[in-house]
């Protein structure tokens, strides 16, 4: 609201201190009436001038104060469409940019594969020099697998143990493989019992009558080993069931 002061004749009132008085300021009453979104205004103000142009003196206008109007809305509806036909328009430009520099990758990259099989053919590496790009980085040598984790210990009908583990950087066709050792109960030290290339392995191989055995898994690539897994024991219980602290195993 706008402050204003009381004036007024003082007849028949007692002298004293003016009492402030307030009126709408016209910021409030545009507030309420014109939209506060830019475009929201622009269409209020199209949409309104006919109406106004109508008959504007009889809603206390001038012929010239509404067509001042009606230009300076022509004027915001022209500007809006040149906004968005110049944002349409670096759309455009951008997907046209990146189109053709996908285009110059491709065929950029052939050439480089064409350089590259030039210089292994012809055993030159002086052609990377020639065409001032990087040789090929000598070959990262592939870790040796992760520790096994996660097991699973299954007794199968024939009595022996199938013990299945994951581990990461294990594929056989990498190269790595897994030994597995074994501790029988009343043994102090653990007994390797084979290898395999891949993340299980079955251990027939059992003595009867064991009630508990511990195993360790440990990968290899080549001569690089891997973390040794965590002690796994398996107890045989009640029917030759097999059981396991803290592994899920499956009868």
């Amino acid at each position: 609201m706008c402050p204003t002061d009381g004036g007024g004749s003082l007849g028949g009132r007692v002298p004293g201190p003016a009492i402030p008085q307030t009126r709408p300021c016209r910021k409030d009453v545009l507030m309420a009436v014109v939209p506060d979104k830019n475009l929201d205004a622009v269409q209020f103000f199209e949409s309104h001038v006919p109406v106004w142009q109508a008959a504007p003196t009889t809603i206390g206008l001038t012929p010239a104060l509404v067509t001042s109007c009606d230009n300076a809305a022509k004027a915001a509806r022209a500007a809006y469409t040149a906004q968005q036909n110049t944002k349409n328009a670096a759309k455009a430009a951008t997907a046209t940019y990146l189109n053709s520099v996908s285009a110059l990758r491709n065929i950029g990259g052939d050439l480089i594969k064409t350089i590259k099989a030039f210089a292994d053919t012809t055993s030159n590496p002086n052609v990377y020099s020639l065409a001032q790009i990087p040789p090929p980085a000598a070959p990262t040598p592939l870790p040796p697998p992760g520790q096994p984790t996660s097991f699973a210990v299954q007794l199968t009908p024939a009595g022996a143990l199938y013990l299945s583990w994951k581990s990461a950087n294990s594929a056989a066709s990498s190269g790595a493989f897994f030994t597995v050792k074994r501790r029988l109960e009343g043994e102090s030290t653990f007994t390797l019992i084979g290898g395999t290339g891949s993340k299980s392995f079955s251990d027939d191989t059992v003595p009867f009558g064991t009630n508990t055995l511990t195993y360790i898994v440990q990968g290899f690539r080549g001569i690089e080993p891997g973390p040794e897994s965590e002690q796994l024991s398996v107890q045989f219980g009640v029917g030759g069931q097999a059981v396991s602290a803290g592994v899920k195993l499956a009868a």
